[in-house]
């Protein structure tokens, strides 16, 4: 952010401290600990593991040895490399960050993303969903209740491209056009690939399996090609009981053609936004599989928060109010 005058600058990063704080505290409370992940990572490593960050948005730097690493796109990466080589049976971590990623960007260059968050590793899955869940939901509402939550569960549309014999970079573009909603782009392209029907009209329909759960349940019916896909809206519905319990119903949209960019998620999938802001403010979901990369499959889930965004938002409505 760009700041005209001194005061500017020292205001925004009051209140930037001030919502660090007060996540920082809702964290503790909740038993999560504080750990700092490593900056660097390897770069054919790091690529190899997460396909759909574009090469060039990574920041790359040389080595003393010649070798080619990155400071870190993604922190639960970095967290997850280092702690699951050494972990125990029966071992339950809950812990917090508060750091920073980055990217490269055309206009900006490299772009510094502050973010706080939370990984939840080796409980068991229902009961950790439900906890992180509602700590998200926490943290968006402790900011302005007239948030929104999105779900979905990414057994979905993987359960759906098991049904269709194409390579890799097919299911790739398939995957990032759904990413953009791209709904026009996606008709087109699965035409070329001469799918079954009942694929062609799952996938070219995808993007309207929007709304509350009831609406999205009796939608996907017409959809389900598989258990997996009957599984993923099944988890959706254990944990909409817990949502609706909580007094959060309202809050809480339904999307199963979320696609996120770290494509690491193998079940629950979920996106936070306030008022004021397209971006999404919170981002995580469950990746037990990508632990196994690392040597073990464990439970593993967790969630970001955008400070950066967050705090231009919160700001914004100081700025304005001051102006009433």
């Amino acid at each position: 952010m760009q700041y005209l005058r001194i005061e500017d600058e020292i205001g925004y990063s009051r209140k930037r401290y001030e919502i660090r704080k007060k996540i920082e505290d809702m964290f503790l409370n909740e038993g999560y600990f504080q750990i700092e992940p490593s900056i660097f990572e390897d770069f054919d490593r790091f690529t190899y593991l997460n396909k759909r960050i574009r090469k060039e948005s990574m920041v790359k730097v040389i080595g003393g040895s010649s070798e080619v690493l990155i400071l870190r796109p993604d922190i639960t990466t970095s967290i997850i490399k280092s702690l699951i080589p050494r972990w125990q049976e029966g071992l339950k971590v809950k812990l917090f960050y508060n750091s920073s990623i980055y990217r490269n960007q055309e206009i900006a260059n490299v772009k510094e993303i502050r973010q706080m968050g939370i990984e939840y590793l080796g409980e068991e899955s229902l009961k950790a969903d439900k906890e992180v869940i509602l700590l998200a939901l926490k943290v968006l509402n402790s900011f302005d209740h007239r948030f929104i939550l999105e779900m979905s569960n990414s057994k979905y549309i993987n359960g759906l491209l098991k049904e269709i014999d194409i390579e890799e970079n097919d299911r790739k573009h398939i995957k990032d056009l759904i990413y953009r909603k791209n709904r026009h782009e996606l008709t087109s392209y699965i035409r070329t690939l001469n799918v079954p029907k009942s694929i062609f009209d799952t996938l070219a329909n995808i993007t309207d399996l929007q709304g509350d759960i009831e609406t999205v349940e009796a939608k996907s019916k017409l959809y389900h090609l598989n258990d997996e896909m009957k599984q993923a809206l099944d988890e959706i519905k254990v944990l909409n009981e817990l949502i609706e319990e909580k007094g959060y119903k309202s809050n809480v949209q339904v999307d199963m053609s979320m696609v996120t960019e770290l494509d690491y998620y193998d079940s629950l999938i979920f996106k936070g936004y306030l008022p004021g802001s397209y971006k999404d403010i919170i981002s995580g979901g469950r990746y037990d599989s990508f632990t196994k990369v690392f040597g073990e499959k464990v439970s593993a889930i967790g969630f970001c928060i955008d400070v950066d965004e967050l705090t231009e938002i919160k700001y914004e409505e100081v700025q304005q109010s001051w102006t009433l």
